[in-house]
């Protein structure tokens, strides 16, 4: 038996997120159905994040083992013959049978997309939340800083979040003007509850707007109560952009089309998923 591990990026607007769904269009759904018609084999998908729906992915590793003498690269170059155009497998290698892409991942990071101006982008429409008021970016990150660390955070979970427990750790914050109009807000976690990113940014953008103050964030999350909370911010606008496991499940990646391995990938600037490290990132840009 092989575990073989595939970094799966998609545009996420049309998908009903990863869990399959008996009458949506789902990611899971998408690429179970190429990789029956690549093997010959139904298999049992393990996926790092289950993403809502509208939510997009730069780099989700997904996990399945079976028994199979294919070659790795026709888990690259075969499937993405049979998988639709917004989605995507950008590499694949075998990985330890014990490894699971949900239950070995160390953390993740997720990057969130407000477009800030008068008048919305139709080009960014799809990957990013349109808010016309103008941001503060001194005040977002001010905000930011409340949350990170270990704590309960039930005043940042959908009423239908089944975890057992609303403990989780935020190991970092950032919030960055990262084009002209564009802020982006990425956060890294242990784990994260359902839609928990995307309140906690919700929440962030009613400091910046200027509707409360920065240490706002402090009292809510000290309430445990997801009514004190600002709104849960558009799917469209989140990507899951990196997902980190211990070092024995680094091996370097074959057949991808960007060096690097599963914690440091950062694929094709593309979906609105970017990478805010790269040369030219501006540190200002919201429009006057």
């Amino acid at each position: 038996m092989r575990n073989i591990r595939l970094i799966l990026q998609f545009d996420g607007t049309d998908f009903h997120g990863w869990q399959m769904q008996a009458e949506e269009r789902t990611v899971q759904g998408e690429l179970g159905a190429a990789l029956r018609r690549l093997t010959g084999q139904d298999v049992v998908l393990h996926s790092s994040s289950r993403t809502d729906a509208g939510v997009h992915a730069l780099a989700m590793p997904v996990n399945f083992v079976l028994e199979t003498n294919l070659p790795l690269k026709a888990f690259v170059l075969g499937l993405n013959s049979l998988l639709p155009e917004d989605l995507r497998v950008m590499a694949a290698d075998e990985v330890p049978l014990e490894f699971h892409a949900r239950f070995s991942a160390q953390s993740k990071t997720y990057r969130y997309r407000v477009q800030n101006g008068r008048v919305m982008g139709p080009l960014e429409r799809r990957t990013s939340w349109h808010v016309p008021v103008p941001i503060s970016l001194e005040a977002v990150r001010a905000a930011a800083q409340y949350l990170l660390g270990e704590h309960d955070f039930s005043a940042f979970r959908a009423a239908l979040c089944d975890a057992a427990s609303p403990v989780r750790t935020i190991h970092a914050i950032s919030a960055q003007w990262a084009s002209q109009g564009m802020l982006e807000i990425e956060v890294t976690g242990n784990g994260f509850l359902r839609n928990m990113v995307r309140i906690m940014v919700g929440t962030l953008v009613m400091v910046g707007v200027g509707r409360r103050p920065p240490v706002w964030v402090k009292d809510v999350l000290e309430s445990l109560d997801r009514k004190r909370a600002g709104p849960t911010a558009p799917a469209r606008g989140l990507c899951l952009v990196r997902v980190e496991y211990p070092e024995r499940y680094l091996p370097s990646l074959k057949g991808a089309p960007y060096p690097g391995q599963v914690r440091t990938v950062h694929g094709p600037q593309q979906h609105g998923c970017h990478d805010e490290n790269r040369p030219g990132a501006k540190e200002e840009g919201r429009p006057g």
